[in-house]
């Protein structure tokens, strides 16, 4: 009875603040389009007149567009999907854990971060991605634990592992840079297993279980022209010094510590227990899993959402100290628990006192409260209040509806999430932040001040002409030449030409970088 009464407390508090703070982000919008012009018959894309990812998460992607199939309203589905997958995530939490008082203080801990909560229903892919790391988890920990290898045949073990390798892979179709996350464990996994089968098995093995990556890259390869999502290019291609990036990433922790301790303190806890000599080695191969991705996310100057990046590291961290917590005695745990619940009580903002109003627009070192800009607009507590047509109350849709009954075909502005849904499918929108837009993602960012994640691109000149009049009157002739290489591969109707094909392989080593790679940015 007390088991079942601490399962059901954990599950109604993960359940009631999931609700009291449901929303989707200006950004899934960009998405949201994207599966819109998928439905219309144009093919994943942004634009109508091009091809381009704009989307990082192939496989969240696939999932809103199976969802889609039944119902258009995608700001509901996505919410649905997402409690959907939370619960599913509780759930092998609770098979890991196998404690429900420890289940318990795992939730305590879990809606007391900003940077986890928040992107549970975001509409982003960070929820898909805690399901696929809390199963990699448990398999994980299965594979090694000790009544497998001591009363399981070989066999159990083959499968334990073949379920490993297909979990990774489908966490690097959630997000290539997530393989960093899990990549020294599932090596060390493989290493002490190299005896089960033999380098052919392991060949064929590996290939079945990455199928679905391949056949994504190369769908991408391609469809798009390209290996990686635009928005890679788009943040990853700006010309800014590594340095700089590196000094961003640094000020991204520090102001994810200011706002949101505990996500901090409970990933420097984890990698401190990951490496106590008394720790089994499986679980410090985690550890080196938080501190490499913890490396990453400085190394690409972090991102301008609070916590979003370290809310993978989170749940990694959260999951190394609840098996831990199993050596603790019950005083601890409560003590433990009493310490928590204060913090999610009092703290002066955690998802857990987070109010039904809530707004929060201040940026710091560029990094803002996402749910804090966007909360009042898009939540489901106004999604509930308000009309279908009325919903969201955002300048930016009343602006989108304008343009998308204007004569005007083409629009230059960022911020395109809820802009570029609204404005509708057929109209063409130019990303000055390069997010939807190849040809800007290649050329480098403004040398003006940037914010992480925000890299202006000046347009060249003649190009909105190019836009607008489908031909090639770039004025730098460079660029231009640049562009009808990209053009080809974007915009070129038969995906099979020779021509195509030939340019998509050219592009990709690089043939045609002599063409920008001195470029000023003052073009």
């Amino acid at each position: 009875m007390k088991t079942v009464c601490l399962l059901f407390l954990a599950l109604s508090l993960a359940l009631l603040v999931f609700l009291k703070n449901g929303w989707v982000t200006e950004d899934a919008y960009i998405l949201f389009r994207s599966l819109e012009q998928l439905f219309a018959g144009h093919g994943p894309n942004w634009n109508p007149h091009e091809r381009v990812q704009v989307f990082t998460s192939p496989l969240w992607y696939g999932v809103l567009a199976f969802s889609r199939l039944f119902s258009q309203d995608l700001y509901l589905t996505t919410i649905v999907v997402s409690l959907f997958l939370w619960l599913a995530t509780l759930f092998v939490i609770h098979a890991i854990i196998k404690h429900a008082g420890i289940l318990l203080l795992t939730v305590l801990v879990l809606i007391s971060s900003n940077s986890f909560f928040d992107y549970t229903s975001s509409g982003l892919e960070n929820v898909l991605a805690y399901l696929v790391i809390a199963c990699f988890v448990y398999t994980y920990l299965t594979f090694f634990s000790g009544s497998v290898r001591e009363h399981a045949d070989d066999q159990t073990l083959k499968t334990s592992m073949l379920k490993l390798l297909v979990i990774y892979g489908l966490l690097i179709l959630v997000r290539h840079d997530l393989a960093l996350l899990l990549f020294p464990a599932m090596a060390y996994a493989v290493i002490q297993s190299k005896y089960l089968f033999s380098w052919r098995q392991w060949l064929l093995y590996a290939a079945l279980a990455f199928s679905p990556f391949f056949l994504y890259s190369l769908f991408s390869l391609i469809y798009y022209g390209f290996l990686f999502p635009n928005t890679a290019y788009a943040k990853l291609s700006t010309g800014i010094p590594q340095m700089d990036m590196f000094s961003q990433g640094f000020r991204y922790i520090l102001v994810t510590l200011k706002y949101d301790v505990m996500t901090m303190l409970v990933i420097l806890a984890a990698i401190i227990v990951s490496f106590l000599p008394s720790t089994k080695p499986q679980i410090r191969y985690l550890g080196f899993g938080l501190l490499l991705n913890l490396f990453y996310v400085v190394y690409v100057g972090g991102d301008f959402m609070l916590g979003r990046f370290l809310s993978y590291a989170f749940l990694l961290s959260v999951l190394i100290l609840a098996v831990h917590a199993a050596r603790l005695n019950r005083y601890q745990l409560v003590m433990i628990g009493l310490v928590v619940m204060v913090y999610a009580i009092f703290y002066h903002h955690t998802p857990a006192n987070s109010p039904i109003k809530y707004k929060n627009q201040l940026i710091e070192s560029g990094v803002a409260d996402e749910r804090g800009f966007y909360f009042n607009d898009v939540s489901l507590y106004s999604y509930v209040q308000l009309d279908r047509d009325a919903f969201p109350q955002s300048h930016w849709r009343k602006q989108a509806e304008k343009f998308k009954q204007s004569d005007n075909m083409l629009v230059i502005r960022p911020t395109i999430g809820l802009y570029g849904y609204y404005a509708g499918i057929d109209k063409i929108i130019v990303d000055p932040f390069a997010l939807a837009d190849p040809l800007l993602a290649r050329l480098p960012a403004a040398p003006v001040p940037w914010r992480i994640g925000h890299f202006g691109r000046y347009l060249p000149a003649g190009y909105e002409d190019s836009i607008r009049n489908n031909n090639e009157v770039i004025v730098d002739e460079n660029i231009n030449a640049y562009y009808k290489k990209l053009k080809l591969i974007t915009q070129g109707e038969d995906l099979f030409s020779y021509q195509r094909l030939k340019t998509i392989v050219l592009f990709n080593l690089g043939a045609y970088n002599d063409l920008i790679e001195n470029l000023k940015t003052e073009t």
